[in-house]
């Protein structure tokens, strides 16, 4: 095997890039190039099993550290598709605090009787039952995924019957939020859109409180602001004097779009469910991850546990 052969296949794998561009690019440079059938045997004979060993190693790094504590654990799912055509699900655990990957655990739709839908449940499950046999975990985090929510003890919101607590992502909270304003002024209350973002900054603010009661008397204080009345019998506003001119229109209180805008602030499910949100984690760090898998498995075609994309 020549030397260059090796690097060249190898570097391919590691960087991410495609086999087949990167031929056609010394194609149009009429450089001689490896040869596929090279290229594949080198990844699968000298590659993948470096790599997974190199894997093991750090993982079980990250565990051996994790366990002389109570660890925060944040979770997130990647299909190889979209829709409900999956075929495989890739699922990642990542220690809050360090944000080491703990975990990677890929589920054949196959297991679960070629229903794509329970996939990620299916890999949430086996997910946790493997690292709390290995490590002491407080509190787990991830999006707000109706299945995995109908895991949790429905009194006490913790896994099962330990005492890990389940929170759900901060950062999909607000994105919901937004998506429920915005589809309010689709409905003719357009004057809503240009309070989309305050009311979502207004959000994270009040996710930052101890107790769901100092949490709903910060949020529903958005109702009195967005109608310029900062202060009322219960209570006032937070900020400070505010500029003369504003680039918004203060709403009409009693109006269409102020009704429209209570019903979602004050909206019985979402305050029923806001108390998973106030432990303020977000798995923004873990979507970037999985952002940058993209580089070596593509999301759009089916990928294995066992095999590289090219």
């Amino acid at each position: 095997m020549q030397a260059g052969d090796f690097m060249m296949a190898s570097n391919i794998l590691l960087s991410g890039n495609n086999y087949y561009k990167v031929l056609h690019l010394f194609n149009y440079m009429n450089m001689g190039f490896v040869g596929k059938n090279t290229f594949f045997n080198i990844q699968d004979t000298y590659c993948l099993g470096a790599i997974k060993d190199m894997w093991e190693d750090k993982r079980c790094a990250a565990i051996q550290r994790m366990k002389s504590k109570d660890g925060v654990v944040v979770l997130d799912g990647r299909m190889d598709r979209p829709g409900y055509c999956a075929q495989y699900c890739s699922y990642t655990a990542m220690e809050n605090d360090s944000k080491e990957i703990i975990s990677v655990v890929t589920i054949d739709k196959r297991q679960t009787s070629r229903n794509s839908v329970i996939m990620e449940k299916e890999a949430f499950v086996t997910t946790m039952d493997k690292l709390l046999s290995e490590v002491r975990i407080s509190e787990i985090c991830t999006d707000a995924h109706a299945q995995i929510a109908s895991i949790m003890n429905q009194t006490t919101g913790r896994y099962k019957d330990t005492g890990v607590l389940h929170s759900w992502d901060i950062w999909h909270g607000a994105k919901n939020l937004a998506k429920m304003i915005t589809a309010a002024q689709q409905s003719g209350q357009k004057i809503l859109l240009h309070w989309v973002k305050d009311i979502v900054n207004h959000f994270w603010f009040c996710c930052k409180a101890d107790t769901v009661q100092q949490f709903i008397k910060l949020w529903s204080s958005v109702l009195h602001h967005v109608t310029n009345e900062h202060e009322w019998y219960l209570g006032h506003c937070l900020h400070g004097s505010l500029p003369e001119i504003q680039d918004k229109q203060w709403l009409e209180s009693g109006s269409k779009a102020h009704k429209a805008l209570e019903a979602i602030v004050l909206k019985k499910r979402w305050l029923r469910n806001v108390h998973r949100y106030l432990p303020f984690i977000s798995t923004c760090e873990l979507e970037s991850f999985h952002n940058h898998l993209l580089m070596y498995v593509s999301k759009w075609f089916s990928f294995s546990p066992l095999v590289y994309e090219a």
